[in-house]
């Protein structure tokens, strides 16, 4: 049977600013405005990114590599790439993970966790995280060249799986840079992208399910 916490492995995140000297911000409507007019002009994504997991029971990260790609509506994939080949596919309702040529498919309709999640994934990514007020208690701060966002699951339920999440942008262009997930006061995944191109998909074929 497909686990949900193998799907988490993959999508865990953790709060840290990164190294940044950051400031709360003062006009939060602001910002949730121009993040949203950003994220209203984007229809696809594609990305490279590099995945840095921590895990207090290695002494070493565990980092993998490959492309991520995003387009209206609700399609989402983690394509990767090394040190093994392995894809992470959301479309609509259905969510299917591939590995060494096996496909297992679940749909997150008769899933409330996980059609949560894929909404969380879907405004983490692109940037929209204006829908997530219901759900999640938002603090936002500065720095001088970037916005960071901390997100607190309400759900106890979700809390079991994810303690929090880290959302830094580019200031100039609004542009997620990085993501963390933390599981637990030890354990969190770094995800950070690079050579973003935006609007480029035309078709569906990063994201079919079968």
């Amino acid at each position: 049977m497909f686990k949900i916490t193998t799907i988490l492995y993959f999508f865990s995140l953790s709060f840290l600013l990164f190294g940044q000297e950051m400031q709360p911000i003062t006009n939060i409507a602001d910002f949730e405005r121009e993040l949203k007019e950003v994220a209203e002009e984007i229809e696809s994504v594609e990305s490279s990114f590099r995945q840095e997991k921590f895990m207090k029971v290695f002494s070493n990260k565990m980092v993998s590599t490959g492309m991520f790609y995003y387009r209206k509506p609700n399609k989402i994939s983690l394509q990767y790439d090394k040190p093994m080949q392995y894809a992470i596919t959301i479309n609509g309702d259905k969510l299917e993970t591939m590995t060494g040529g096996k496909r297992t498919t679940v749909n997150l309709g008769s899933n409330k966790m996980m059609g949560q999640m894929k909404g969380l994934i879907e405004a983490s990514m692109i940037g929209n995280i204006s829908a997530l007020d219901k759900d999640y208690e938002l603090y936002y701060f500065q720095s001088a060249s970037e916005y960071f966002v901390r997100i607190l699951p309400k759900s106890q339920s979700v809390k079991a799986y994810i303690k929090e999440i880290g959302i830094t942008f580019d200031k100039k262009t609004m542009a997620v840079k990085q993501l963390r997930m933390t599981e637990n006061s030890d354990d969190y995944t770094d995800y950070i992208f690079t050579n973003s191109q935006y609007n480029t998909l035309q078709t569906d074929e990063k994201f079919s399910i079968r």
